[in-house]
């Protein structure tokens, strides 16, 4: 589209198209094996931090070459408490989701996604803490938003179909994060993101949900030694996730999907409107559904977790080696 005037003679922006988002994703992409993969190898977390800033500066920047509307693309108003709450609700509800499919990988692959998370915890940990919060958890709020909720989304909003904008977000988000083993926890944590982004259309809200996401593992990451911590990574890569242990990952699934469903409530809900909790004519659907998606994850948790508890030792062996440490290890590389 190119640029013209409004009825009020007003210069109309022009309006971001898909070939930019995915230009802009490709872009980095390659960066990561060159210009970044550099700048994190020398700096550490210096280097993440100018990473950070890096992807900033080519949202921005494509946004200007493009002559599209920084306002538009990047919108940013004050939010409504509601929907800070509703937005941290959801992120509970996505992370309890999250959560299980995380371990079963690990549980399946120990020694991949460890070995993985040990060398970014170290570096994590090679700073003070508040500086740590500050590079992991708001800069990405900021920076890797700017580009996926603001660019990349803002490009394929002519694709029109929500549901679709969201599973090629997750995508896209899950490839961002450029490890195979985490795939499909990045993917589900791009496309909540993304969906929220869409109901709000306003940055503050994925922002606070990306915070809260990076900050839990970053804070668990103090308050170990780092012969401890590089200890209990070495024993789960060996011995990986004890039975009894993925049991109860799995139980905390259940509930997502309440979670979930009253997060929605709450962020589509707009002030001075009473919304009933359950569409009337879809209250019998909705309850059933939802208790059913909370049974279910409970159900197989319990059982994994017996099977655990009466036909597994290494429940028993992981405690018996290194209690606090490696149950600590557990929750940081999520």
């Amino acid at each position: 589209m190119e640029n013209g005037y409004d009825d009020f003679g007003n210069l109309q922006k022009k309006k971001l198209k898909p070939v930019h988002g995915i230009l802009l994703f490709v872009l980095v992409m390659a960066s990561y094996y060159t210009i970044i993969a550099w700048m994190q190898m020398k700096f550490g977390m210096y280097g993440l931090a100018m990473t950070e800033l890096y992807l900033l500066l080519l949202s921005v920047g494509i946004t200007v070459l493009c002559g599209a509307d920084l306002a538009e693309v990047f919108p940013v108003r004050k939010p409504a408490w509601s929907k800070v709450f509703g937005t941290l609700l959801l992120w509970a509800g996505v992370y309890a989701l999250v959560l299980p499919a995380t371990m079963v990988i690990a549980w399946l692959f120990p020694r991949q996604m460890f070995g993985t998370g040990s060398a970014l915890n170290d570096m994590i940990a090679s700073v003070p803490l508040l500086l740590s919060v500050f590079i992991t958890a708001v800069m990405p709020a900021v920076c890797e938003e700017a580009m996926h909720r603001g660019v990349i989304l803002h490009s394929l909003k002519s694709l029109k179909r929500e549901w679709l904008i969201v599973l090629v977000m997750g995508i896209l988000f899950g490839l961002f994060h450029g490890s195979v083993w985490r795939f499909v926890p990045t993917a589900l944590l791009g496309g909540a993101l993304s969906w929220l982004m869409l109901k709000t259309e306003n940055m503050v809200y994925p922002a606070l949900f990306h915070f809260a996401n990076n900050f839990l593992p970053t804070l668990l990451t103090f308050g170990q030694t780092e012969n401890d911590a590089a200890a209990g990574a070495e024993y789960l890569m060996e011995a990986g996730i004890p039975m009894a242990a993925l049991g109860i990952y799995v139980a905390i699934g259940c509930v997502a999907p309440f979670a979930i469903y009253t997060a929605g409530y709450l962020i589509r809900r707009e002030k001075g409107r009473k919304v009933p909790y359950f569409p009337k004519e879809h209250q019998t659907f909705w309850i059933v559904f939802l208790t059913i998606c909370s049974v279910i994850p409970a159900m197989i948790g319990g059982v994994l977790f017996l099977y655990g508890i009466f036909f597994d030792d290494s429940l028993w062996e992981m405690i018996r080696q290194s209690p606090v440490e490696n149950f600590t290890v557990f929750l940081k590389y999520l």
